[in-house]
């Protein structure tokens, strides 16, 4: 198994690590605006701010590493599918761009360097080398 940078598709990596990032975003996004339109529409008025920030405190804390963990692997072995060889490797750094922005992410909204955050990110490489391995099995199994 030799293999080098040059035959990676780092435009199906970077892309996909993007896609990763943006969507777990857009997903709080989404729930927490339709939170505000539910608190809008009871009050009949303006929503209680205050109730839609600790929404959406708690609702990011555990939703959204949970989200780029599932859509990590996922990703990763969607993305893996169209490629010949290096499966493992193609879903592995997929998972490490992944990690990497979501950290980037954590340190933009003001959370510092934590091992939590070094924990994750090996969390999340690792489910991207784990959907790369399942495409790579399911490719083995089919004659």
């Amino acid at each position: 198994m030799n293999h080098t940078f040059t035959n990676i598709r780092w435009l199906r990596i970077i892309v996909s690590s993007i896609i990763i990032a943006a969507f777990s975003i857009f997903a709080i996004t989404i729930i927490t605006a339709g939170y505000a339109f539910i608190l809008a529409f009871e009050a009949h008025g303006q929503p209680n701010q205050a109730a839609i920030n600790h929404f959406a405190a708690v609702l990011s804390r555990w939703a959204m590493p949970a989200l780029e963990m599932i859509l990590t692997f996922l990703i990763a072995m969607i993305s893996t599918k169209k490629i010949d060889h290096a499966f493992s490797m193609h879903g592995l750094l997929i998972g490490i761009g992944a990690g990497m922005l979501s950290t980037l992410m954590k340190f933009c909204f003001g959370h510092h360097l934590h091992y939590r955050l070094a924990i994750f990110f090996v969390i999340l490489a690792g489910l991207g080398l784990a959907g790369g391995f399942w495409t790579q099995r399911k490719k083995k199994m089919k004659p």
